[in-house]
C-alpha cells in the first residue's frame, strides 16, 4: 500500500529522500533570508538584491559546464561534492559582514544549487528507465515542495524571534541537510561517466537551436506561473482590490497541496517529448484562465474577491503540474544519453534567465495596467502554449536526424 505513494525503490526513492532533507532546510532559510541578510548583517535591500542579480548571472554561465562535468565524470559524484560546498557556503554565511563577502558566497551558491538540480536530472536520466523517468521526477517535485513547505513552517519561529541567534541557527541547519543529504545520496548506484562521441563538440547542448528555444520559453513561463501567487497576487489584492492580503497565505496553501499531492497524477500517460506536446499546450492554456479569473476580481465585493482568487488558485495549479509534467519530458527525451548533464544545465539557465525577466514583468502588467494587465498575461501564456508544440516538434525532429546520423557512424 505505501508503495503506491513512492517511486520505485532503489534510486528513485534514495533520491526522494535526499530531497526531502535538503528542501526542508532551504525552505527554512528561505523564510528567514531576506530579514537576517538586512537585520542582522546590515545589508541595505538594494544592496541584497544586488547580490542576488550577480548569483543569478554565475549560475547562468556556470550551469551549463558544471552539468558538461557531470557527464564526463558521473553525476553522483559531482552531486555529493556541490552539496558539501553548499554546506560550506551556508556556514560561511554566518561570518557574512559586507557585502562582497556575502556577493561572494551568493554566487558559490547559485552555482551550487543549479549543479545539484543538473546532476539530479543526469542520474534519473542515467538509473531509471526511459519509461519512468517523468514519473520519477514528478515524485521528486512534490517531494520538493513538501519540504519547502515543512521547512517555511519551521523557519516561522527564528522569523517572530528576529535575533541574530535565531538566524544563524537556520543556516547552520540549513547547512546540515545539505551534509544529510549528501550522506543520503551515497547510497545511490553510481551512473558511469559518460563519454562524447570523438570528433562531435563538447558542449552539444549549446548548439541545439530547438532546445534552446525551448529553454528559454520554458523558463519564463516557469518564471511568471511562479511569480502569479508569490508576488502578482499581493501586490493586485492590496492595490485594486479591498480584500484582505491573507488570501495569499489561503492561495498558496492551495498550490502546494496540490503540488504535493497531484503532481504525480498528472505526469500520468506523459513519458516522451511527443507526448508532451499536447499536455504543454492544455498547461498553458489553463494557466492563462486563471490569469481571467484573477483579473474579474477587480472592484468586487471581498467575498466575492476570495471566491475568485481561490477558485483560480486551482485552475492555476492544475496548469502549472501540467506544466511541469511536459518539461519532464521534453528535457529527459531531446537529450542524448551522454549529455543528459549539460542538457539538465542548460535547461536550468533558462529557468535562471525567466527568473530574471519574471518579476518586472509580473510588476508592470499587474500593478500598472491592472485588469487589463491580467489579461495580457494571461495572453502571453496563451501564445506560450500556442508555440511551444511547435518548439518541441522541431526538437524531435532535430534529435530524430541526431540519432539516424549516429546509427550511420557506428555502422561506417
Amino acid at each position: 500500500m505505501l508503495n503506491r505513494f513512492l517511486p520505485a525503490p532503489g534510486t528513485p526513492r534514495v533520491l526522494m529522500f535526499a530531497t526531502l532533507v535538503n528542501t526542508f532546510g532551504n525552505g527554512a532559510y528561505l523564510t528567514t533570508s531576506a530579514l537576517f541578510l538586512t537585520r542582522s548583517v546590515g545589508l541595505s535591500p538594494a544592496q541584497v538584491a544586488l547580490g542576488l542579480s550577480a548569483a543569478a548571472l554565475a549560475g547562468m554561465v556556470l550551469t551549463t559546464p558544471m552539468g558538461y562535468l557531470a557527464d564526463r565524470r558521473g553525476p553522483k559524484q559531482v552531486q555529493i561534492v556541490a552539496l558539501i560546498v553548499l554546506a560550506a557556503c551556508f556556514t560561511g554565511l554566518t561570518q557574512v559582514r559586507d557585502l562582497w563577502s556575502y556577493v561572494l558566497i551568493a554566487c558559490v551558491i547559485a552555482v551550487g544549487d543549479a549543479t545539484v538540480k543538473a546532476a539530479n536530472g543526469a542520474m534519473i536520466a542515467g538509473a531509471v528507465p526511459p519509461a519512468e523517468r517523468v514519473r520519477t521526477r514528478a515524485f521528486l517535485r512534490s517531494t520538493n515542495n513538501a519540504g519547502i513547505a515543512l521547512g517555511t513552517l519551521a523557519g516561522g519561529l527564528p522569523l517572530l524571534l528576529d535575533t541574530r541567534a535565531g538566524y544563524l541557527a537556520v543556516l547552520l541547519g540549513n547547512a546540515v541537510t545539505f551534509l544529510l543529504a549528501a550522506v543520503v545520496v551515497r547510497r545511490v548506484a553510481a551512473v558511469a561517466p559518460a563519454s562524447a562521441p570523438a570528433g562531435g563538440p563538447r558542449m552539444v547542448a549549446l548548439r541545439d537551436r530547438p532546445f534552446l528555444a525551448f529553454a528559454l520559453l520554458d523558463g519564463v513561463v516557469a518564471a511568471l506561473y511562479n511569480e502569479v501567487l508569490s508576488l502578482a497576487l499581493p501586490l493586485w489584492l492590496i492595490a485594486h482590490t479591498r480584500a484582505p492580503v491573507a488570501l495569499v497565505s489561503a492561495a498558496l496553501l492551495v498550490n502546494t497541496i496540490g503540488c504535493v499531492t497531484l503532481q504525480v497524477w498528472a505526469s500520468r500517460g506523459t513519458h516522451t517529448a511527443a507526448d508532451a506536446v499536447g499536455v504543454a499546450r492544455r498547461g498553458a492554456l489553463v494557466v492563462a484562465a486563471s490569469c481571467v479569473l484573477f483579473g474579474l476580481s477587480a472592484g468586487r465585493p471581498s467575498w466575492l474577491v476570495a471566491v475568485l482568487v481561490l477558485a483560480a488558485s486551482a485552475v492555476h495549479v492544475l496548469g502549472e503540474l501540467w506544466l511541469s509534467s511536459a518539461t519532464f519530458a521534453v528535457v529527459f527525451d531531446l537529450a542524448p544519453d551522454w549529455a543528459q548533464g549539460q542538457y539538465q544545465g542548460v535547461h536550468q539557465t533558462g529557468r535562471q534567465i525567466g527568473n530574471m525577466v519574471g518579476p518586472p514583468v509580473i510588476t508592470a502588467l499587474v500593478v500598472g495596467w491592472g485588469a487589463p494587465g491580467w489579461s495580457a498575461l494571461a495572453a502571453i501564456f496563451a501564445a506560450a502554449g500556442l508555440t511551444a508544440p511547435h518548439i518541441i516538434r522541431w526538437g524531435l525532429r532535430r534529435s530524430g536526424r541526431r540519432t539516424a546520423t549516429a546509427a550511420l557512424a557506428a555502422a561506417g
